[in-house]
């Protein structure tokens, strides 16, 4: 067996190395150029002036030389500049799964451990998400040190590349719609699964999905309870803002609808029953994985919108303290599953995210309204148990006394903050001054609305539901004509 040894950071020095040098060979050329091809005649006999043209000659052809090595240089300064940066991506994205090179990864886990059911060697398989086919290292890498190594410190890591195709949104990866491609990454996956499984030395297996990939998760996780539910306690599974999640996610509050042309499925909830050791995470007021329960809140609707855009991609590149601060969630009394659901906090609105970008003014007027809007923003939410798949809903029942005193409060609390923040930007003080209540800060359950139990308030059949179901059917027979 041979093996290729490469070192990226000195690929990268030579590169840089080469590139002075073809520096140097351009600059001494320009120098040299009139005196390798200006010589005059020493003489007015024939001779010297046929020597005279010998040496010209001779410059002229030394010049074109001199130019094409200088080509070659900078072509070979590009490749090794290439080489050392691809170099660096291929050890990162398979390194680990190789040898389980992990020391570089030694930062503290920083989320919630948890009582890891795996055994045998672990193997981590991660997928990107829409447009990211092959995440980056640093993607990978961070990945890793939040969502994986506080569950399993011992576990390798690698890519598993996938199509993560959305045609017509993503012409350069190819032509698959949303639904071929992840299709093809439940196949791809699978695939995955049953070569770590069945190695000469069997590996379990912990798979990591961010957003389209999260969905590829929760299609091969009810594919496997379909086939029985084979491997059990082998297999872990991460979903980070998933389309599926069961109270909240895009694809579960309007379950049987159907999206003509882009070809996507709202295939519903991930299945309650699931049997495997799994985590769900959710950002929110993300526009995916946290859309309003009551979409008539018209406020609410657009702010999971913007959310969409200022807070779906946060999940990979998260930071090790915000990761920490991501809250479990209840779930129903007598729940025995094996998922553990876990929100992450959102701040600022993402209504306001365009005024508090403004320079110096924006972050004061975000501050000034910011927490009278959370208050209505949350109306459209009744966050109840995060295992019950819940549809949208029309009518929401308001508690008025809570309502009333938190607008009140937001009230009072917005000109305080805003204050604080004139401080804050000036130098004057630092931002442990802010307040540190709700409607300041965010709420997994401030208690806006009435919670009749989840009969009433999380009833797995809305009319809503209904009606994107029957929606859905007919849709269905328009096809993909992008495809």
């Amino acid at each position: 067996m041979s093996y290729l040894l490469t070192a990226p950071e000195t690929l990268a020095a030579a590169a840089t190395d080469v590139d002075g040098i073809a520096a140097a060979i351009h600059d001494a050329t320009a120098a040299a150029a009139g005196r390798t091809s200006g010589l005059l005649a020493a003489a007015g006999d024939e001779v010297s002036a046929a020597i005279a043209d010998l040496f010209n000659t001779f410059g002229v052809e030394y010049q074109a030389v001199v130019k094409q090595a200088s080509l070659f240089q900078n072509d070979f300064a590009r490749a090794l500049s290439s080489a050392a940066s691809t170099y660096a991506q291929a050890e990162a994205l398979n390194g680990a799964l190789v040898n389980g090179v992990q020391s570089m990864l030694a930062q503290p886990p920083t989320a919630a451990t948890a009582a890891a059911t795996l055994t045998d060697p672990i193997t981590a398989l991660i997928m990107g998400g829409t447009n990211d086919p092959i995440p980056n290292a640093k993607y990978l890498t961070n990945v890793f040190n939040r969502y994986i190594k506080p569950l399993y410190p011992g576990a390798t890591f690698g890519v598993l590349p996938t199509p993560e195709q959305f045609w017509p949104v993503t012409p350069d990866l190819g032509t698959m719609t949303y639904t071929q491609s992840v299709a093809k990454g439940v196949s791809i996956l699978n695939n995955a699964v049953n070569a770590q499984l069945n190695a000469p030395i069997p590996h379990d297996v912990i798979t990591f999905g961010y957003s389209q990939s999260a969905s590829i998760i929760n299609n091969y996780i009810v594919q496997l309870m379909a086939n029985g539910s084979p491997h059990v306690g082998d297999l872990s599974f991460i979903l980070a803002a998933p389309g599926n999640n069961p109270n909240g996610g895009l694809l579960s509050r309007f379950p049987g609808f159907y999206l003509p042309i882009l070809d996507v499925p709202f295939n519903g909830a991930l299945p309650a029953g699931n049997p495997y050791e799994t985590y769900v995470y959710t950002a929110q007021y993300d526009g995916i994985a946290h859309v309003p329960q009551y979409p008539l809140n018209v406020l609410a609707d657009i702010n999971a919108l913007m959310g969409y855009f200022y807070v779906h991609g946060n999940y990979p590149l998260i930071s090790a303290a915000d990761f920490s601060q991501a809250v479990q969630l209840p779930t129903s009394p007598g729940y025995t599953g094996n998922t553990k659901y876990y929100m992450f906090l959102t701040q600022d609105l993402p209504l306001l995210q365009p005024i508090r970008d403004i320079p110096y003014a924006g972050p004061v007027l975000a501050d000034l309204v910011q927490p009278q809007l959370r208050v209505m923003v949350d109306l459209g939410y009744n966050y109840g148990y995060a295992d019950l798949p819940t549809p949208a809903g029309l009518i929401n029942i308001p508690n008025p006394v809570n309502v009333a005193y938190y607008l009140a409060k937001g009230t009072l609390l917005a000109p305080y903050g805003a204050a604080v923040e004139i401080g804050v930007q000036a130098g004057l003080w630092g931002p442990e001054y802010f307040p540190t209540e709700y409607p300041w800060v965010p709420s997994t359950n401030p208690g806006l609305n009435f919670y009749f139990g989840p009969q009433f308030s999380q009833p797995s059949v809305t009319a809503l539901s209904m009606l994107s179901g029957v929606l859905g059917d007919v849709l269905h027979i328009i096809p993909p004509i992008f495809n």
